[in-house]
């Protein structure tokens, strides 16, 4: 085998650096002799790879000993880690751009180990994302953190001492909701991670929630980093606060290469699939699909029906299988992948705990090798895949740009496990070719682009004609309307929200007063009426009946089990689609009436107020259906609220409080607490969640 690979080069090409590491790299992975290794060692130091020259020669061994991390002693940061650390200590204000496997996680952290910043905040879009980083801080590196507090949740009751060291590992929505922006009086380091997301974009309402907690954060910060993969710059970075500069490299230690391979329907699709996992068997897959909803049809009419029970061995994956079987059905499709030997994570499976472990079974596990997922796996979460197979470039309806598909292509490969990622794209003859140059674009933040939305919640209310024309509709100031709707959503969404209130502001008064008169009346019609103005773009009846019904039985006190609707549901139907329905009571549960539901319900009672509707009628909205709402997701509780973010069962959150008590407020409390007491006839899930700890 020949190791010359400048051979493959004219002598007068002018060769991209970044071309020829690839190169080096794919021949690290042919399972080199040590000869071979040493005869390339010079090249490896001189191409920056020092993470694979290691010992090979003196310029490494030298190198290697002076470029120890202080966070993994195991581990010598290669140059371009280290540049990158150079500039975040000497610029207070920093966007990086760097390929998903350059390690731009491993650099926050290993920062603040060296430098010890006081009141660190960390900002991800995702559940999942803090969980992950928790994992890093506190079990993985705790002696570096333990002098840290750390919270992912807090309001206006949380004492937090800036004088002593904290850790705030928060999601967008918790920095912007109830201006708790305003707690956080001192950041010596923020991080902003997946800062893509902050591109203007006039149909998502959270890009706004993410503009906002970047403009507030970062103008108390003394030095802030924001995280993306690939972009060449952002736009008007000059009106940014604190000028960001940009770091940017190309720099990866793996390799992905992409595969195209053209089929012509499904069917064709299905039969490359199968060829593709019976050829990488033993490999760690990932299967992406662009909707929840396909999963289940791979699953029990394509592929995975195909495919024998395996033979589980670990007792504790079996529990897990027999408890899903009992708390949700025995014929939910994430039980038949499960007993096949596929795993699944998307955004409707039943809690953060239950994403968490189909994460750590699919990093660690030896009897599951291949994970069926959605867009969710592209929102920062690192696994050790070494395929990925791209069924559809698609999230949900809308077609990826290059971007999109080249950071879904970068899921594969992972520093120190495989060296090279392979990405099969099965195109159908109308999916779009990609060319890597293009993923590489500039993006605007809606910060500095033209967006009366931000303008409004940051008080340039010069120009917010609409708002304008809106805050006199209802007769309010600029001010109430901040305090009481908010900065969740864009006013396009408020007013057509408004419209379809008053569309049908007598049938909801008539039900109203029903209710009033007669306390034993049932609240479904009442939700009915709510989750239609909300969906106001919603016009299937029959979605809109159903939907309020599963909510009804969500929000009901007694906390029913899933499995326990789902049987109730069968026994008027027996054709139902079981998977469909679970995946549906999953989204409202799990995001849905959380969220949406609850804050546009205080929205509607303001607008009820600024239509002096009678107090004792607004009443009946807070006792059906805001008290249930509160009960059933712990608002009243940031302990509780802490449990369940932190992925312990909610059946078992108030067993747990009854022993460690509801008046703790950190993570580091609440992790000792759960430690080192002992509990009762907990579930399944938070019995794991209690023992990954």
């Amino acid at each position: 085998m020949s190791l010359n690979v400048s051979e493959k080069y004219n002598i007068n090409d002018v060769i991209d650096i970044n071309d020829l590491r690839q190169e080096y790299i794919r021949l690290l992975d042919k399972n080199l002799s040590d000869e071979e290794k040493y005869s390339i060692s010079d090249d490896l130091f001189s191409l920056g790879l020092t993470i694979y020259s290691k010992n090979l020669n003196l310029d490494s061994i030298i190198y290697n000993s002076i470029s120890k991390s202080t966070l993994d002693k195991k581990i010598s940061l290669y140059p371009e880690q280290l540049e990158l650390l150079s500039n975040i200590k000497n610029n207070n204000a920093l966007i990086v751009s760097a390929p998903t496997s350059f390690g731009k996680t491993f650099c926050i952290f290993e920062y603040i180990s060296r430098e010890l910043p006081k009141n660190v905040v960390l900002i991800v879009p995702t559940l999942a994302l803090v969980d992950e980083y928790l994992k890093k801080i506190i079990s993985k590196y705790k002696f570096i953190f333990e002098k840290y507090k750390k919270y992912i949740n807090f309001d206006f009751e949380t004492k937090i001492n800036f004088d002593n060291y904290n850790l705030f590992v928060l999601t967008h929505d918790k920095v912007v909701e109830n201006g708790n922006y305003n707690l956080i009086k001192k950041i010596d380091f923020l991080v902003i991670d997946e800062v893509y997301k902050l591109q203007k974009d006039d149909n998502n309402n959270r890009v706004l929630i993410l503009n906002l907690a970047y403009y507030y954060l970062s103008q108390i910060s003394q030095k802030y980093v924001l995280l993306a993969p690939f972009i060449s710059d952002i736009e008007d970075r000059e009106k940014l606060n604190k000028k960001p500069i940009l770091f940017r490299t190309n720099f990866s230690p793996v390799v992905n290469e992409l595969e195209t391979i053209n089929v012509n329907d499904s069917k064709e699709k299905n039969k490359y699939i199968n060829e593709l996992l019976n050829t990488h068997i033993h490999e760690k897959t990932l299967i992406y699909f662009p909707t929840v909803a396909e999963i289940p049809i791979f699953v029990n009419e394509n592929i995975v029906k195909n495919y024998p029970l395996i033979r589980i061995k670990d007792k504790n994956i079996l529990n897990f299988i027999k408890w899903v079987k009992e708390e949700i059905h025995e014929e939910w499709y994430v039980v038949k992948a499960m007993e096949r030997g596929f795993l699944i994570h998307n955004g409707q499976l039943l809690n953060n705990g239950f994403r968490m472990y189909q994460l750590d079974l699919y990093d660690s596990s030896e009897e599951f090798y291949t994970l069926l997922c959605t867009s969710t796996i592209l929102e920062g979460v690192n696994l050790s895949a070494k395929n990925i197979i791209i069924t559809k470039p698609y999230r949900f309806k809308n077609k990826f740009d290059a971007f999109d598909f080249y950071n879904l292509v970068g899921r594969t490969g992972r520093l120190y496990q495989h060296k090279l990622g392979y990405a099969y794209y099965l195109k159908e003859p109308d999916d779009p070719k990609y060319i890597k140059d293009d993923a590489i674009k500039s993006i605007k933040f809606e910060a500095t682009d033209i967006s009366e939305d931000f303008d409004f919640h940051v008080g340039n209310e010069a120009e917010c004609r609409q708002y304008e024309e809106f805050v006199r509709k209802l007769h309010i100031t600029s001010d109430e309307y901040k305090e009481n709707i908010g900065a969740k959503y864009k006013i396009k969404k408020i007013s057509e929200t408004y419209e379809k209130f008053i569309n049908i502001k007598s049938k909801l008064l008539y039900e109203l007063q029903q209710l009033y008169e007669n306390r034993e009346r049932s609240r479904g019609y009442l939700i009915e009426l709510i989750y239609s103005i909300i969906n106001y773009e919603e016009e299937n009846p029959y979605i809109i009946n159903h939907n309020s019904f599963l909510i009804n039985k969500l929000i009901d006190k007694r906390r029913l089990h899933i499995k326990t609707i789902i049987n109730e549901m069968m026994s008027n139907n027996k054709r139902i689609n079981i998977d469909r329905e679970i995946s549906t009571i999953l989204r409202l549960k799990s995001s849905y009436i959380e969220h949406e539901f609850y804050n546009m319900c205080k929205i509607i009672i303001y607008f009820m107020k600024c239509n002096t509707i009678a107090d004792n009628l607004i009443e009946i909205i807070n006792q059906k259906i805001i008290a249930g709402i509160e009960y059933i997701y712990f608002s009243d509780s940031k302990c509780k609220k802490t449990l369940k973010d932190l992925g312990i069962y909610e059946y078992d959150i108030d067993k747990i409080v009854s022993v460690i008590g509801n008046e703790l407020d950190n993570v580091n409390d609440i992790y000792e607490a759960l430690k080192n007491n002992k509990f009762e006839n907990l579930n399944f899930l938070s019995e794991y969640i209690i023992s990954r700890l």
